[in-house]
């Protein structure tokens, strides 16, 4: 006996999400990976600018607490606490306004950890060219 379908057979379909998400934002988006490790004391650039950035999530895996700013100020007095061993930040376009879209610098006062760091955005939208 074989198994049946009442599906129609439509091109392939993109995805409800995404096409939820290219609409809502006006463009294809996608998403990029990142590991960053943080040597003890040591300020690193998390991310750089981008403004196409929608949305930006940061995970501490290391056994250390770690801490992400604005600024390569960034502290154990100044900035995001990232606790060891799942601490994380997550922020959007929606909810937070420009904060994705800015650079982001991440320490580890004490020992090393590594950061998990995904973001998703928006491919550059180019103005028309009229001729």
């Amino acid at each position: 006996m074989s198994a049946s379908s009442n599906e129609a057979s439509y091109p392939p379909s993109v995805g409800a999400a995404l096409s939820f998400v290219e609409g809502e934002f006006g463009g294809p988006v996608d998403e990029k990976e990142t590991d960053l490790s943080l040597a003890a004391g040591v300020v690193a650039q998390a991310v750089e600018s981008n403004p196409e950035r929608l949305s930006l999530l940061i995970i501490n895996l290391g056994s250390n607490d770690a801490y992400a700013a604005l600024s390569d100020g960034v502290s154990s007095t100044h900035g995001v606490a990232l606790a060891a061993t799942g601490g994380y930040m997550s922020i959007d376009v929606r909810n937070d306004q420009l904060l994705p879209t800015r650079q982001w610098f991440a320490v580890c006062p004490s020992g090393s950890t590594d950061l998990y760091i995904l973001e998703t955005k928006r491919y550059a939208l180019t103005a028309p060219v009229y001729t």
